[in-house]
């Protein structure tokens, strides 16, 4: 089968030349050749073009056949260039290869010319493959370090946004914890002090998890802060909602959201329920109350209107609030309502807790989901 090559002949004889062109005829090489005898001939041809190969003569009276090496393997192609001659000793012919000359044929013997070619050819294809594998795996591994680097800093930006010194509520223990099942996620909680004796608490879950949830999840929780601090919670959902609507169809997502203000003084918890619906309220008795006054995600309807609950505080009472990630983390747990209050029996404090929530998911064991719980208790000595 007939193929063209392009081939750099390297050599003082024209006639040498075109018995070498005539050599690859006869095997079947067309051969798109060019002569030169001079270095600056040659960097100049070698700068005017890509070539597959070349075949250099030794006996040039003012070219040498080293020079002639060291010129190609500076172009970094590492393309075949082949040493022909007629006098050549072995101990030269080492010399050469070892320099980086990829084969010797003898003018003698042209007929292994084209074995050589084709061998070499072959050789350097396969070992550019390698390198652009070698370069494709290296890009990758930079990519995923760049990656895991951005990645970390968007998981230490995310748990800075998180409140960590609860507010001054007399009477009252808060606690939370947010462990995202990637470096970052969805699920968020938030407290803000309002003015003395009146404070917010916010568990926020939005749809899905990873980077999308993350950002999302800046997006409300920065809403609402804004909107919280000079309305009761109703009125606070309802302009989140109304804020948020555009982007969260946009985004196709939704959240879900309990969002609460507490009176410190009187005791009083008012909450809104946007969807969530994980909220126990374990009565210092031992009963669990659910807070089932509950509207429709953010998100989901742009005419939604919120409504209020209300539910007094007693002491020795704690209001649980978590997210599905909770129930989702060891579903063979099967935590109900009843199941939760066991295992929150007879914890001491908020801080407890979440502790014993958390540690719910073994070390070794992977969150399908992000998990968060947040725990307001009503002290005995209020």
């Amino acid at each position: 089968m007939n193929r063209s090559l392009r081939v750099l002949i390297i050599d003082d004889s024209e006639r040498d030349a075109l018995l070498l062109v005539h050599s690859l005829r006869k095997e079947g090489i067309e051969a798109d050749w060019k002569r030169v005898d001079t270095a600056t001939a040659m960097m100049g041809t070698i700068a005017g073009g890509k070539w597959d190969l070349a075949i250099c003569d030794c006996q040039m009276p003012e070219f040498s056949v080293e020079r002639a090496l060291d010129i190609w393997l500076k172009t970094g192609d590492d393309q075949p260039f082949i040493v022909v001659s007629g006098a050549i000793g072995e101990e030269e012919a080492v010399k050469l290869l070892k320099a980086g000359a990829h084969d010797f044929v003898r003018k003698d013997n042209l007929a292994r010319l084209v074995p050589a070619i084709d061998r070499e050819l072959r050789e350097t294809a396969e070992r550019n493959a390698r390198k652009e594998a070698e370069e494709a795996l290296r890009q990758s591994e930079l990519h995923r370090f760049q990656l895991q680097a951005e990645l970390s800093c968007a998981a230490e930006v995310q748990r800075k946004l998180l409140p960590v010194v609860p507010p001054d509520a007399s009477g009252f223990e808060i606690a939370a914890r947010c462990l995202p099942a990637r470096h970052v996620g969805g699920d968020f909680y938030d407290w803000l002090e309002l003015a003395p004796g009146i404070v917010t608490l916010t568990l926020g879950d939005v749809m899905g998890k990873g980077m999308a949830a993350a950002i999302l999840m800046a997006t409300v929780r920065a809403t609402l802060r804004a909107v919280v601090q000079v309305n009761p919670p109703a009125s606070a959902l309802q302009l989140a909602q109304h804020a948020l609507q555009h982007d969260l169809d946009r985004s196709d997502s939704f959240v879900t959201l309990f969002h609460a203000q507490l009176n410190v003084t009187d005791r009083k918890l008012t909450y809104v329920d946007c969807g969530h619906g994980y909220a126990l309220l374990m009565r210092a008795d031992g009963k669990a109350e659910e807070l089932n006054l509950r509207g429709l995600p953010l998100g989901v309807s742009a005419q939604e209107k919120y409504q209020e609950g209300t539910v007094a505080l007693e002491g020795g009472d704690t209001l649980v609030l978590y997210s599905d990630g909770l129930i989702d983390a060891v579903p063979e747990l099967e935590l109900n309502n009843g199941a939760l209050v066991r295992l929150l029996e007879n914890a001491s404090s908020a801080d407890e807790a979440v502790s014993r929530l958390a540690a719910i998911v073994p070390p070794d064991r992977p969150r399908p989901d992000d998990m968060t719980v947040l725990v307001l208790r009503c002290k005995e000595d209020v």
